[in-house]
């Protein structure tokens, strides 16, 4: 029994992660923002009819009202969501509180419309096509859903009631058309909510292999594979430092290549106390490569001195010998991959303009 209640409790009132909960709020302000525009143009073409065939005799009654009403709230909806998915207003209950003012305008004015054409011996279409449209682009919490369309038909169809008894209405045809649409929803929601978790899911294991594959496994740091991913940004100055390990061979030779890793670990180590971690990469061996846009070039350089001291004073177990780093460096404004292999470049010939000399006062 529970496992049905349970069952039942998942299907109309599902439990969504965080992270799906936000791809619903942006999809769901989209749907928002194309059904208001939409009705305030219907709305908008509404009126000039009105205005076309009724110019010489122009009068206002409650149809008019509603109609500028609907007009206006629908833009200020569609306003809403429009700075929802700018960032300028957020929140998941301030999603849901878009989402329901949004159809609440639109139900009550299909209501009215649909009426107001029963009265008139019209279709009353408008009822059921907005209730479509809701269902086809708006993801809802079932439960809630179905509850609307119910209150919402039994509204409908007391008015109609009230007004000639409903003789025109076949109530089995009406309770058909309401379970068929709430049946819809269900299936609806939980249908677009699959394939926004799969979507969810597979993006999210690509983004779990592109980390794994621009990881460098010994010491953290992004490796050349996501240096040549790395996405450029036009127009701003970029600092790029090209370092490595001071006789770095010598460490090999003398303590073996484990003691070697360990060196290489240490100096990455503190590269990410000193830098952020996106910004640091391993080029290869003991060579290491900073880049950044956000720091001036003296505060740049400042920070690779920094990095230099803490290296020199860090220790490894069983090395005795001081560890130092040498570094070159170039500034420039990149806009193409060119540009940033040319900078690249440059910061590597300033390196090995440092461990000449280096070299050479040894």
């Amino acid at each position: 029994m529970m496992d049905i209640f349970n069952k039942i409790k998942q299907l109309l009132l599902p439990k969504n992660k965080d992270e799906i909960n936000d791809i619903i709020d942006l999809s769901n302000m989209s749907s928002v923002k194309m059904i208001c525009i939409i009705t305030a143009i219907a709305g908008v073409l509404s009126m000039l009819r009105y205005f076309i065939l009724y110019y010489t005799n122009l009068y206002v009654n409650i149809t008019t009202i509603a109609t500028i009403a609907v007009i206006l709230l629908s833009l200020i909806i569609a306003g809403l969501s429009e700075l929802f998915l700018k960032g300028k207003i957020h929140g998941h209950n301030v999603s849901v509180c878009i989402v329901y003012l949004c159809i609440i305008v639109i139900s009550a004015f299909s209501l009215y419309t649909s009426y107001s054409n029963y009265k008139l011996d019209r279709q009353i279409l408008v009822l059921f096509i907005a209730n479509i449209s809701i269902i086809s682009f708006i993801l809802i919490t079932p439960l809630y859903h179905v509850l609307l369309l119910i209150v919402e038909n039994l509204f409908f169809y007391v008015l109609l009631y009230c007004y000639d008894g409903a003789k025109d209405i076949v109530f089995i045809n009406a309770l058909l058309y309401l379970v068929v649409i709430v049946i819809v929803c269900i299936i609806s929601y939980h249908r677009m909510i699959n394939s926004i978790i799969a979507t969810y899911e597979a993006r999210q294991l690509a983004e779990d292999f592109y980390i794994k594959s621009s990881i460098d496994q010994l010491t953290g740091l992004m490796n050349r594979y996501a240096l040549e991913s790395i996405k450029i940004k036009k127009g701003v100055t970029t600092h790029v430092a090209m370092t490595d390990i001071d006789l770095f061979k010598t460490f090999n030779d003398t303590f073996g290549h484990l003691k070697g890793d360990e060196v290489i670990k240490m100096a990455a180590s503190n590269l990410f106390i000193v830098f952020r971690r996106k910004d640091c990469f391993r080029y290869g061996g003991d060579e290491f490569l900073i880049m950044t846009t956000k720091l001036s070039e003296d505060t740049f350089k400042s920070r690779l001195s920094t990095w230099a001291k803490r290296v020199y004073g860090s220790k490894v177990e069983g090395i005795d010998t001081p560890i130092n780093v040498s570094y070159g460096v170039a500034s420039g404004v990149i806009n193409t991959k060119e540009d940033l292999m040319e900078l690249i470049e440059k910061a590597d010939n300033e390196l090995y303009k440092i461990k000449s000399i280096k070299h050479n006062n040894t």
